[in-house]
């Protein structure tokens, strides 16, 4: 609304699988590295959450080209993570705690 501000990236697509072109992993889409200047055009067969393979560019899924976010990790605990406001499953997308 101010005018000054970026909308966030989006977030990275979640692979069940890491993702590969025929030129490379994600690793090589970093700044510096040889298909940086290739984010926007090299494609790769991808295994999406959920089980669908799909062809994707290698800036939706790799973080590395800069244009999205990478998955956010989850740390692992010994105890289920529970708030006063619930467990985890009402944080994920849709539910009620999400926006928190």
């Amino acid at each position: 609304e101010c005018g000054d501000c970026l909308a966030p990236a989006p977030v990275c697509a979640a692979t069940e699988e890491p993702f590969e072109t025929e030129w490379g992993d994600c690793s090589t889409y970093a700044p510096g590295e040889g298909n940086h200047a290739f984010c926007l055009e090299d494609e790769g067969l991808a295994v999406l959450k959920g089980g669908q393979v799909k062809s994707v560019r290698a800036n939706t899924v790799c973080s590395e080209c800069g244009d999205c976010l990478a998955q956010p990790v989850c740390a692992v605990t010994e105890e289920p993570f529970e708030t006063t406001y619930g467990d985890c499953s009402t944080y994920a997308s849709g539910e009620g705690n999400h926006a928190f």
